[in-house]
């Protein structure tokens, strides 16, 4: 952004001030409304003053608590409604001459950081930060590590307002971001030394990453993402974009890239609902003991679900997540997703809307259990099977019971493997997924019994039970059939069950 563009300032303040004082007046008519009206009762014998509906509450306020709210009915209450209003318009205003000066000054703050209601930029908490990151370079941090060091510049860019934090990253050079991140992500200590501390410990500088992501302007991620690579998942060690499909749907996934998907972040399912768990599709990567998880949490408590997503002013969202230590963060990730060649969602998706995608990428940054040789039959091939961290290839392929944690913060409970016990566990609220074997003859009887829908090496959901026999939903979503099993079937083609502990 190289010119200023926004509001007569001097006239938003003193529209402000206008609107302050209709405020002040309207609690004084309130008062005096009041008054006529609780004494003309009393003198009307009980009579009522007045029948009008906007009328009648003020009947007996003739006492009003300023510290307390002030009236809570018209036309008082919109003293407090209409300073606010102006609170709001004069921070604003304040905030618009300022990032002004900024721009002046060769700044350049992104436009969606222009209007916001928060503290106006100081360009000396600007200038001090760039000194601060420049003087990072060959640093002598002492004897007891850099972590003290690092944690000062952690606390001083968590610190800056949206506005400042924009213009820092428009004018601090590449090269310094990209130290900072080697610094912050080398916990390497000397070896000899027990009091020497280096970098942050993963779940902080998890939490640093977003703090920074959720305040700044879109028109400097790519730059934040360069330099902090754990801030936006890779993709190109999935199955799906090595092979170009998904390896057990055979859905196609060529021309992946990052783009902005055309769907909403929620729109009404099927039930007309935000979070419908039946209308969850896994998309195509290979991530369905995850996308199992989400979905039978979803359809016990889809509360709970809505509630782990929170759209920032910045576009970013923020997306509830326990860590594999079970320490609960809010990831940011950017609006973007990866996208297949004709700019449809590659990841899961829910009847037009996207915020299952949003789960499975900051799940994506998040996810530390990735050992290697995971049960996709690729054991070995380094093309497939390798440890990872950070990117959407570490979630595809694992077992049922390392999902749940992520998705509840509780550990998943392991239950016997019988339709009576998982009838029992799934009526008392527990959400249930299950796997199948990697059988040949498992998947030929599998198929021959269920059709397409039944896959070998799967992770499906209880959705309920017919009778004796069970329901089980496939997290690949519509048009995939559930699946009815009898007890007997059950027990042949399914194991390792888990109930998941939702919190209430």
């Amino acid at each position: 952004m190289t010119d200023f563009r926004g509001f007569d300032t001097t006239e938003i303040r003193s529209l402000a001030s206008g609107l302050r004082k209709q405020g002040d007046d309207a609690r004084a008519i309130h008062k005096d409304l009041a008054w006529l009206l609780t004494e003309a009762q009393q003198l009307l014998n009980g009579k009522p003053a007045t029948t009008d509906p906007l009328l009648s509450p003020l009947v007996g306020q003739v006492l009003t608590f300023p510290f307390f709210g002030g009236p809570s009915s018209l036309p008082g209450v919109l003293g407090g409604e209409l300073g606010d209003m102006a609170d709001s318009m004069e921070r604003r205003s304040k905030q618009l001459d300022e990032v002004k000066v900024l721009i002046e000054h060769g700044y350049a703050v992104d436009p969606a950081l222009l209007f916001a209601d928060e503290d106006a930029p100081n360009e000396k908490d600007i200038t001090d930060a760039l000194k601060k990151f420049h003087e990072l370079d060959g640093k002598d941090f002492g004897t007891n590590g850099n972590r003290d060091d690092l944690q000062k510049v952690r606390r001083m860019l968590e610190g800056m307002t949206p506005a400042e934090l924009d213009a820092f990253f428009d004018k601090v050079p590449e090269a310094d971001l990209k130290r900072y991140n080697d610094l912050v992500t080398d916990t390497d200590d000397s070896g000899w030394k027990w009091w020497d501390e280096n970098g942050l410990p993963d779940s902080e500088r998890r939490d640093h990453l977003s703090s920074i992501l959720a305040k700044l302007g879109p028109s400097h991620w790519a730059k934040a993402q360069s330099a902090f690579p754990g801030m936006q998942p890779g993709f190109d060690t999935t199955d799906a974009f090595l092979d170009g499909q998904n390896a057990q749907s055979g859905d196609q996934a060529k021309g992946m890239h990052w783009g902005l998907p055309g769907d909403p972040l929620f729109a009404p399912g099927t039930d007309g609902k935000e979070i419908t768990a039946a209308d969850i599709k896994q998309g195509r990567f290979a991530d369905c003991w995850y996308i199992a998880s989400l979905t039978s949490t979803a359809q016990v408590n889809p509360q709970f679900i809505r509630d782990g997503l929170v759209q920032n002013p910045n576009g970013t969202v923020n997306v509830r997540i326990w860590d594999k230590d079970g320490n609960k963060h809010w990831v940011t990730v950017t609006p973007d997703l990866p996208l297949d060649q004709h700019g449809k969602v590659m990841g899961a998706s829910a009847n037009g809307s996207t915020w299952p995608a949003y789960y499975e990428k900051a799940f994506a940054l998040v996810y530390g259990g990735d050992d290697g040789g995971a049960p996709d039959g690729k054991g070995g091939n380094r093309k497939y099977d390798r440890a990872e961290h950070g990117t959407y290839g570490a979630t595809e392929w694992d077992n049922t019971d390392k999902a749940p944690p992520y998705v509840t913060g509780n550990d998943s409970d392991g239950i016997s493997n019988n339709v009576p016990a998982l009838r029992k566990s799934f009526e008392s609220g527990h959400p249930i997924i299950v796997a199948t074997g990697s059988g040949d003859d498992d998947k030929t009887k599998g198929k021959g019994l269920w059709g397409e829908t039944f896959s070998t090496r799967h992770v499906y959901y209880v959705k309920g039970f017919q009778g004796d026999n069970i329901v089980l939903g496939n997290p690949w979503g519509p048009p995939h059939a559930d699946i009815v099993a009898t007890p007997e079937q059950y027990k042949k083609f399914f194991n390792s069950p888990q109930a998941l502990e939702v919190p209430k």
